[in-house]
């Protein structure tokens, strides 16, 4: 499935004012990332030098990536802030900027040694595939520990900033960008059976609600409606193209029955696939049935 475009960033000054305020009350440095996980702005020298150690190697950079982006699947989930280790057993913590039901960016804090975690993480180095496991465990000493409750602490701060963020309107994605942003995407996962109701609140981020009321008011129907109504649409002007089978044809509007796909044109259209075939090869001046141009009206 293809991922929908960013949000829109309104006031870099206001990001870097809450990433140095978060800074000097916690001595934590967050990073802000849009809606799509991509890094918009991070307090300098964000990331310790342990972990810079870390992704001088490729693969344990990409581990790294890994791990933040399962936090912010984690959100995705729940809506809520996470609280996480990662691959190397520090912790970090992911909380999603909501903004009228849609998730349109994440802070990420972490980089933070729990108590109890030390030890561990020396066993990760000893066993772990690193070019230079003596500089790591120097690096590691030189983190400090963090108490559980100052961590909690930490991330309930950072939830409140969030909120700040959203009250500010920094990060944005105006109703008429995520309902351009839904149409297309679905166009492009059109062939996937999988396409649905759910599928797209998934990967917008949205509940059922919001995406019911942006479907109403920008597409004049339910989303389903719209998803089967751009299908049928799709499969009429494969007809008319002539080249294919309706099974084909219904293997590539995502619909895996291609008797409930004659059944739904014949509905939109009063006519089966195989006579709009045909009235498309005749030529006729009526081919294009009366129907068939109210589809999405």
């Amino acid at each position: 499935m293809k991922r929908r475009g960013s949000a829109q960033m309104k006031n870099i000054d206001i990001i870097r004012s809450i990433c140095d305020d978060i800074y000097s009350i916690t001595g934590i440095k967050a990073v802000l990332y849009d809606a799509d996980m991509n890094c918009i702005f991070g307090h300098p020298y964000s990331m310790c030098d342990f972990c810079r150690t870390v992704r001088e190697d490729k693969e344990n950079h990409e581990k790294c990536i890994r791990c933040d982006r399962a936090g912010f699947e984690k959100c995705r989930e729940t809506g809520e802030s996470v609280i996480y280790k990662c691959h190397m057993g520090l912790i970090e913590s992911a909380t999603p900027i909501i903004d009228n039901d849609v998730i349109v960016g994440f802070i990420l804090f972490g980089q933070l040694l729990s108590e109890d975690s030390r030890d561990g993480i020396r066993e990760i180095i000893t066993n772990g595939k690193f070019s230079n496991k003596e500089k790591l465990f120097a690096q590691l000493e030189d983190i400090p520990s963090t108490e559980e409750r100052v961590i909690s602490a930490s991330a309930r701060l950072i939830s409140m900033c969030a909120s700040y963020v959203r009250l500010r309107n920094v990060l944005s994605r105006g109703q008429e960008n995520i309902s351009l942003s839904i149409g297309k995407y679905i166009s492009e996962n059109l062939s996937d059976p999988s396409l649905s109701v759910s599928s797209i609140c998934r990967s917008f981020s949205i509940s059922r609600g919001t995406l019911y009321n942006i479907s109403t008011q920008a597409y004049g129907m339910g989303i389903s409606r719209y998803i089967r109504k751009t299908r049928v649409k799709k499969a009429i002007s494969l007809i008319e193209s002539g080249e294919d089978t309706i099974y084909k044809i219904a293997e590539k509007v995502g619909i895996c029955d291609p008797n409930y796909l004659t059944k739904l044109i014949k509905e939109e259209t009063g006519l089966t696939p195989k006579k709009l075939q045909k009235k498309y090869r005749s030529g006729a001046s009526d081919s294009q049935p009366k129907n068939s141009q109210k589809l999405l009206n």
